[in-house]
């Protein structure tokens, strides 16, 4: 329970790597904020949690609408003092080459996977400064390894690293903390979908043998989450302007 008394945020709470991590964090006693825009997938998520805990309180927000971002700062601001953690997990992706892409392709991902996780680090500070609060940003293994069709999605992602890398240097004298996770392929909604085999293609990816990783396989979302715990606790005390590697160690292949 060593997150008893404090109160996180989540983004893109409801599924995958998002639901996890506020699993985690509320099975460690705290009060979470899950902000997401899919309010049914937020419920569901909400009942697994309830069976242990009641400190989940889903947050609507729409994070390629800067209004909203705002809007959300203030009705947290009006249910707490002090906030001790923002995750900015959320993000989307849409391939294309370089030659294919469209504003269609562009802006969604640049707006939600980078400009949304600084506009909701600058409508929390306030919050985050009372805390002090710690801040983990989520970035992929595609800011560190090429693929085609791609390069949108990989250029916000490596893009995510240096905004936290800035935001530790700016948000230190606050006494507040930035951390990247980068996680490798994991098994989440992203890649199994919610279509009528999502269920057995779940369990295939679960199965795979993954060549591309020093450990042989995909990862789980719950995996992530712990890391992300970790540099949102005190453990991490001496951690701040740095990227971790949650990904089999696919980074060094």
């Amino acid at each position: 329970m060593r997150f008893a008394d404090r109160t996180f945020l989540v983004t893109g709470g409801a599924m995958g790597i998002g639901a996890a991590t506020v699993k985690r964090l509320a099975g460690e006693g705290a009060r979470v904020f899950l902000a997401d825009c899919n309010k049914r997938a937020a419920s569901k998520t909400m009942d697994e949690i309830r069976t242990s805990s009641e400190q989940v309180t889903f947050m609507y927000v729409d994070l390629s609408d800067a209004a909203s971002i705002e809007s959300m700062g203030e009705r947290v601001a009006d249910e707490i003092e002090s906030l001790h953690g923002l995750v900015n997990n959320a993000g989307i992706f849409r391939g294309a080459s370089v030659a294919a892409t469209g504003d269609t392709d562009w802006e969604p991902q640049v707006a939600i996977n980078l400009r949304a996780p600084a506009l909701c680090a600058k409508a929390l500070l306030p919050l985050l400064q009372k805390g002090p609060g710690h801040i983990v940003n989520l970035s992929s293994e595609g800011a560190f390894k090429p693929y085609a069709n791609r390069w949108v999605y990989d250029a916000t992602k490596a893009g995510i690293c240096a905004l936290t890398r800035n935001m530790a240097c700016e948000f230190i004298e606050f006494g507040i903390r930035v951390n990247t996770v980068s996680p490798g392929w994991t098994v989440t909604e992203m890649h199994f979908g919610t279509g009528p085999d999502a269920t057995q293609k779940k369990t295939m990816l679960e199965n795979h043998r993954f060549d591309g990783a020093v450990i042989n396989r995909l990862g789980r979302p719950e995996e992530i989450a712990a890391a992300i715990a970790f540099l949102l606790s005190d453990d991490a005390s001496y951690i701040t302007a740095t990227t971790l590697h949650v990904d089999g160690g696919r980074v060094a292949l």
